[in-house]
């Protein structure tokens, strides 16, 4: 059965916006890579990784030039966003505009992370605001898609892969964020290295910034509607 126009119109929409904000987590999480130390602020794994390298090599006297700083605080800083942005979008206080107001809050942190420039503090600020981000996308239904965590947007596209048209279209939506967040990573590199970190964050700061605005025009359209 096919579905509705206005259905369609909104998975397309979510499926844009899944797409955007997978290559700002790849864009700043290539930037923080390269120059903030080797640290990751999108990509939490990676980091938890890290920090084990670096404790181990502290408790075993191994010389590898890894700190658990960096990593703990881009911890923190994520799990300070979601945690933020779980309890501001719970469902006895969500309105129309709750959503929107995430990216709001995700454009503050990055251009905070931008002015602050190489520091651990910008390292806790972009990955506050990739915390953010992962709640957003949680928050609009962004089923089995992830823009800061890709392992398990891949475990869902070959899970995709054997199922029906629905799930085909899904797992090319899939391959697409992982595309596209590889791309991102790369450009986001070349920017930081050519520029800086803070020139990174203010872009993706500044593609944020437009997608609030539109999510509060479309929140706003629908307000009127109803």
């Amino acid at each position: 059965m096919k579905r509705p126009l206005a259905s369609l119109d909104r998975a397309e929409a979510h499926a844009w916006t899944a797409l955007v904000l997978t290559a700002l987590a790849g864009a700043v999480d290539g930037a923080g890579f390269l120059g903030l130390g080797q640290q990751f602020v999108a990509n939490q794994t990676g980091n938890a990784v890290l920090l084990a390298v670096a404790v181990s090599g502290d408790l075993t006297g191994r010389e590898d030039g890894l700190s658990p700083i960096g990593p703990l605080w881009s911890l923190a800083g994520f799990a300070l966003g979601t945690v933020l942005a779980s309890l501001a979008t719970r469902r006895h206080v969500l309105t129309s505009f709750g959503v929107p107001f995430l990216l709001v809050a995700e454009v503050v942190a990055l251009a905070a992370a931008g002015l602050a420039g190489p520091t651990e503090l910008a390292i806790a600020l972009a990955a506050f605001a990739m915390g953010v981000q992962s709640i957003h996308a949680a928050r609009i239904g962004l089923s089995g898609v992830t823009t800061t965590v890709l392992t398990g947007t891949l475990i869902a596209m070959s899970v995709n892969l054997s199922g029906g048209r629905e799930d085909l279209r899904t797992a090319r939506l899939q391959a697409g964020v992982w595309a596209v967040y590889l791309v991102a990573a790369g450009l986001g590199s070349i920017l930081a290295n050519a520029v800086s970190f803070s020139a990174v964050c203010w872009v993706a700061a500044a593609v944020a910034a437009a997608m609030a605005a539109a999510a509060f025009a479309e929140a706003r359209h629908r307000g009127s509607e109803g």
